[in-house]
């Protein structure tokens, strides 16, 4: 009797729990990709997600040689990405710190290292 009351239950908290791990906006794929060298002194960021984004509650924030500096995201192509950019880097290692809130309403974060050098 136990046993037969406990397996749903046991189920139905399995099946939250997944549903829980795909709410969040997962990075997929970003440009520059991480650990990678920039040329120059410009950066234009491309932040590709598994799901849709809210751009206007996102945050993106650089931080490097030069201190820390916030980057307004702009929507990508779709809802899927955003876009920002930086000038004026000084050659270093640089982190994108990313703070996104998927269209679902909830929020992940990571971050994007990355290096630039001297032409």
């Amino acid at each position: 009797m136990i046993k037969s009351v406990l397996f749903p239950l046991l189920v139905a908290v399995g099946m939250l729990a997944a549903a829980e791990a795909r709410a969040h906006a997962v990075l997929v794929e970003s440009t520059p990709p991480a650990e990678a060298e920039v040329v120059g002194n410009k950066v234009e960021f491309h932040l590709r997600y598994n799901s849709r984004i809210d751009a206007k509650r996102s945050r993106l924030s650089l931080k490097g040689p030069g201190g820390a500096k916030t980057l307004p995201p702009l929507q990508g192509d779709n809802e899927a990405e955003l876009v920002a950019r930086a000038e004026g880097l000084v050659p270093g290692r640089y982190i994108l710190f990313w703070d996104v809130l998927s269209v679902d309403g909830h929020v992940s974060r990571g971050q994007v290292p990355f290096m630039t050098i001297s032409p």
